[in-house]
């Protein structure tokens, strides 16, 4: 598993620096969090290829967050794509997202499927991972996600194997699989020669939001996170007022939430590249697992265990 950061920027993107949005890759599939202005730019240059994409997964209805969504679709014409596209999106998003596709007409060569979000929060499963999704606090209906991968067997016993008399081969591959197999008369299942089932990953991604309960549920005991911290810690009012973080906020929420590794994303295009050092440093006071976001950069998520 790894986490594309394309962009770090908020409101408007910016000459090197691209407006906030990153992609997940799981078993060679991608899903992307929000899609603003300029992000199939910042995609290219990056060398991922679209053809991966099977998801968009879209916070709110804010321009700097949605408005590179019909571009990326069209991008995505150029590669051969085999599978369903889903837009994922609170209902006002959804919609523009249709109101886009049916004003402008333009081609695909490929399906797509919109799923709105509940008002208060829920989850979406796939064969892969769980999309947990809760409500922030901001100016309109904004949603912070947390993708967690499935479980995974327990370690393989190799002495309890030998021991029923299971031959080493494919039979071992198929028991840590989590299929049963027989040898000679007998059924040897998984949980004979497996321990307890491991957990999966977990990546957080909270843009655009206060202070508040949730965003600490969705980045409790994370892996990884993208999360915002739009303004210097002298501007909280002015945070506090456009429902934003400050560096010293998202810091505290990432070390009190218990999460692994951070990196700072949607800051204010107020600030010049130098300035963002002081942001970084700010939210590290008290929290070492924070840092500021690399656009292009390709964060890998090691397995826990």
């Amino acid at each position: 598993m790894e986490v594309l950061l394309l962009g770090i920027g908020g409101m408007m993107p910016m000459p090197g620096r691209w407006l906030t949005s990153a992609v997940v890759l799981l078993e060679g599939r991608a899903t992307m969090f929000d899609c603003g202005e300029g992000t199939q730019v910042a995609l290219k240059k990056s060398g991922f290829g679209v053809g991966r994409i099977e998801r968009f997964v879209m916070s709110h209805l804010h321009g700097d967050h949605l408005l590179g969504l019909p571009g990326m679709l069209m991008l995505m014409t150029q590669a051969e794509i085999e599978q369903e596209v889903e837009i994922v999106g609170p209902p006002d998003v959804t919609r523009w997202a249709r109101g886009n596709r049916d004003l402008l007409r333009f081609y695909l060569n490929y399906s797509l499927r919109y799923t709105d979000l509940e008002a208060d929060g829920g989850e979406i499963k796939t064969d892969s991972f769980t999309l947990q999704y809760l409500p922030l606090k901001h100016s309109t209906t904004t949603y912070g996600f947390a993708l967690i991968e499935n479980e995974r067997p327990g370690k393989f016993s190799l002495a309890k194997a030998r021991e029923l008399g299971v031959p080493e081969g494919p039979l071992f591959g198929a028991l840590q699989r989590g299929e049963s197999v027989r040898v000679g008369d007998r059924e040897i299942k998984p949980e004979d020669v497996l321990g307890p089932a491991r957990r999966g990953r977990k990546i957080a991604y909270a843009t655009d939001t206060a202070p508040c309960k949730n965003v600490y549920r969705l980045l409790k005991d994370a892996d990884f996170a993208v999360i915002e911290a739009m303004f210097l810690n002298e501007e909280e009012q002015d945070a506090a007022e456009k429902r934003h973080l400050t560096a010293k906020q998202a810091g505290r929420i990432v070390r009190e939430s218990g999460c692994r590794r951070a990196v700072i994303a949607h800051v204010s295009p107020r600030y010049r590249w130098e300035d963002l050092q002081t942001l970084e440093t700010q939210a590290r006071e008290d929290c070492d697992a924070i840092e500021l976001g690399k656009p292009l950069e390709r964060y890998a998520v090691p397995l826990p265990d």
